[in-house]
């Protein structure tokens, strides 16, 4: 067994130990422990041979490496304050994302409407203009209005991947 290794095993657990105490977090001590083994046999030139200053060195390493992390988590935390950043769950996160991607995907489709239809079907649904409302705008006749939205929501159920279908007749129930 090399000198590194049976320091390492000598001190690893006291070292995660230690820090963990002071941390709370075993996976961070860990981590942390690892760094400080790292750094101590990058510069082992610079430290004495004594095991008892190897060991203060150690110590002292992972002490100073869990203060630097709990000032970090103070100040990332004080920054998600300010921005009112909160964590959502798995759940809401997912829902996020989907709803995202369909947005993208009517986005996409109605670019691919005939111009016409698209100014009616962007006025209507995504404005939330009223029929009566879309026909002062544009100038046109109720009956084309109505026309060109169906034909608009045809080609959009038509196109749309079929996982959105049922998220795209609850959005519309609830505009």
């Amino acid at each position: 067994m090399q000198k590194e290794e049976i320091l390492f095993k000598t001190h690893y657990n006291g070292l995660c130990h230690f820090a963990w105490k002071i941390l709370g977090d075993l996976i961070v001590a860990e981590d942390l422990v690892q760094d400080a083994f790292i750094a101590y046999f990058k510069h082992t030139d610079q430290v004495s041979d004594n095991e008892i200053a190897i060991k203060n060195y150690l110590y002292s390493s992972v002490r100073f490496a869990c203060y630097n992390h709990i000032r970090h988590e103070k100040v990332r935390q004080k920054y998600w304050n300010v921005v009112g950043f909160t964590e959502e769950d798995d759940t809401a996160l997912e829902l996020n994302i989907i709803h995202s991607e369909l947005i993208q995907e009517i986005y996409r489709i109605i670019e691919e409407m005939p111009f016409a239809c698209q100014q009616v079907f962007r006025l209507g649904y995504l404005e939330g203009l009223s029929n009566l409302e879309i026909t002062k705008e544009l100038q046109i006749s109720i009956n084309t209005v109505k026309t060109q939205k169906q034909r608009g929501m045809k080609m959009l159920l038509k196109r749309l991947n079929p996982e959105f279908i049922p998220l795209i007749i609850f959005l519309l129930k609830n505009i």
